[in-house]
């Protein structure tokens, strides 16, 4: 007959153990968990009593901070933190919110035995037994240091690229300003001695007179538009909800008489937000084009849009002479000018100007080629 006694235990059943072997599995289990937390290596994992005394330490707490087991149990896990957090009693601040709340992260920085810093994700978790008493805190402890240097690294760069951008904005506007008097004396003369001397001395005299007027006033238009390349590339460009319509308006009105011997044909333009006089220079930029690129016949531009993605996408197609597919990276570099024809007299400048202005939208900017003309495409988002 069975002992009536006798009390069943579920954990028997599942792990096909006697009851009377509970305990021992019990040791056998808390043993292999003891063993698998003191083999971690890239964790510190360690537990504290109610105090914030260190009670077990593990592989990955060695390695990390540099203690052996005899150096560090039983003292005080304050010993991982800088004096000031010492003095602010901020070590004991976390077993508190960790006791109130049950768990505390923080990232920060933690000492080493040689006194180094690492940068630390801290994990403190309060333990209690079956009544809710608080019996001490495990505590986990990762190694980020890399991830922090990688991060200063790319803030440290982002904030020399910040200046060099502003040296160099600094630099085109003192370059443009101090310039356009020496270039506009030059010019001046230049007149002068067309005016005073011209048929005078002889034909080389008038080729030289005339190629030092056209290239000073190359230059002219150069150092003006590295001044306007430069205020383009400005961070945090102001913005307002643009009447895209509005801005081809103002853009043809700009090119005065240019647009006036061609024949433009818009679609329905949206309103998108975005900076106005920056837009109105994209416009103008892309109907010159496509008037400078005129063939024999009169020019002919239409400007379409049609919604693409979160946002509106113009094209601007024309029927000049075109440009070459294998220039359609090209054509958006600095100072990239066709060899002869209309760019003879280009800065090489424009383009790249306007793929600043979309960067500077958070849109795209790209020429697609054709058989006959040229046609740029344009995506602006819609917010």
């Amino acid at each position: 007959m069975a002992d009536d006694s006798m009390t069943f235990d579920p954990r028997a059943v599942s792990t096909g153990a006697p009851a009377s072997g509970i305990s021992n599995d019990k040791e056998i289990s808390d043993e292999m968990f003891r063993l698998l937390v003191s083999s971690v290596k890239d964790y510190a994992i360690f537990m504290l009593d109610t105090e914030g005394h260190v009670m077990t330490w593990n592989e990955g707490a060695e390695r990390i901070k540099g203690y052996a087991p005899d150096e560090i149990i039983g003292k005080h896990f304050r010993t991982f933190y800088e004096q000031d957090a010492v003095e602010s009693r901020h070590p004991e601040h976390e077993l508190e919110l960790a006791a109130s709340t049950g768990r505390y992260e923080e990232e920060g920085w933690r000492l080493r035995k040689d006194g180094s810093l690492f940068w630390a994700n801290v994990v403190i978790t309060a333990l209690r037994n079956e009544k809710g008493t608080l019996i001490g805190f495990s505590k986990v402890t990762r190694d980020l240091t890399e991830r922090k240097q990688a991060e200063q690294l790319r803030e440290e760069t982002l904030r020399l690229i910040n200046e060099s951008n502003e040296e160099l904005q600094r630099l085109a506007y003192v370059v443009s300003h101090e310039l356009q008097a020496p270039i506009y004396t030059i010019a001046r003369y230049c007149n002068l001695l067309s005016a005073r001397y011209r048929d005078r001395l002889g034909a080389d005299a008038n080729e030289f007179i005339d190629k030092i007027t056209s290239s000073s006033a190359l230059v002219a238009r150069m150092v003006d538009d590295i001044w306007v390349y430069a205020r383009v590339a400005r961070p945090n460009i102001e913005r307002e909800t643009v009447y895209i319509g509005r801005v081809l308006d103002d853009a043809l009105a700009e090119l005065h008489a240019d647009s006036g011997n061609c024949d433009v044909i818009r679609g329905e333009l949206p309103s998108l937000p975005g900076n106005r006089s920056q837009l109105v220079y994209l416009f103008k930029e892309l109907v010159s084009n496509a008037i400078k690129y005129r063939s024999e016949e009169k020019p002919r531009i239409h400007i379409g849009c049609s919604e693409e993605d979160g946002g509106f996408l113009f094209e601007i197609e024309d029927n000049g002479i075109g440009i070459d597919s294998v220039y359609k990276n090209d054509v958006f570099k600095l100072f990239h000018r066709l060899d002869g024809g209309p760019d003879a007299e280009s800065t090489g400048m424009g383009l790249a100007i306007c793929k600043k202005i979309v960067t500077q939208h958070n849109g795209k900017i790209w020429l697609q080629p054709q058989e006959k003309g040229a046609k740029f495409c344009v995506w602006l988002p819609a917010r």
